[in-house]
């Protein structure tokens, strides 16, 4: 159960750092000159989208995962560890990058009213979930809904957070992490954190 929450809160902060999710709120901002507050505001309502689409489907994974251990018993622990440990090897193996830099580029050329921009972003990152961390929601359902919604909130306040902090910085042209670095490696770091939840998992459950 805590590798559970331990891999969650790893996922969540990996995945705040994802160029995709906060680098064009900059590149906007910058363009049109938000002030603080609206920045602030903007970047909590694109994070909270994100992290509600996240959640939407970790709760039916979750519900899912629920489901069949009352059907199955004690052996959808060790599925679910394998699952893990797969998925993370998929994920590792594969290692695509996300490619958002030209779009970053070319977003900042175009002048939207601020309610253009927040429908914008809102919808962008609601479509866009971290699939990675559900098959963490899916795990957690074995445990229990407490432990799905306890690992919701954990990942909404960390992933929020994050963001809000990575925009912020960003929009004052302080770097603390390489976005190209993080860009080109983040399904392996992903993946890797899968696989040691899923092993630890398998001997802890």
């Amino acid at each position: 159960m805590f590798t559970v929450i331990a891999g969650t809160v790893l996922l969540a902060m990996v995945h705040a750092l994802i160029p995709n999710h906060w680098l064009p709120l900059v590149a906007v901002a910058k363009a049109e000159k938000w002030k603080q507050k609206d920045i602030t505001s903007i970047t909590f309502m694109a994070a909270l989208a994100h992290v509600l689409g996240t959640v939407a489907l970790g709760l039916v994974l979750g519900t899912i995962g629920k489901e069949l251990q009352e059907k199955y018993g004690s052996i959808i622990y060790v599925v679910s560890s394998v699952v893990l440990i797969v998925f993370g090897l998929i994920y590792y193996t594969v290692n695509l990058p996300h490619h958002h830099h030209s779009s970053q580029k070319d977003v900042a050329q175009f002048k939207r009213s601020k309610r253009k921009w927040i429908l914008i972003f809102i919808f962008m990152m609601f479509l866009s979930p971290c699939l990675e961390v559900e098959s963490l929601f899916l795990s957690a359902g074995a445990y229990g809904m407490r432990l799905v919604i306890l690992l919701s909130v954990i990942y909404a306040i960390v992933s929020i957070s994050g963001i809000l902090l990575l925009v912020n910085l960003g929009y004052k042209g302080i770097n603390l992490l390489s976005a190209q670095f993080i860009e080109h490696n983040e399904k392996r770091i992903s993946g890797t954190v899968l696989i040691l939840v899923g092993i630890l998992s398998f001997f802890l459950h």
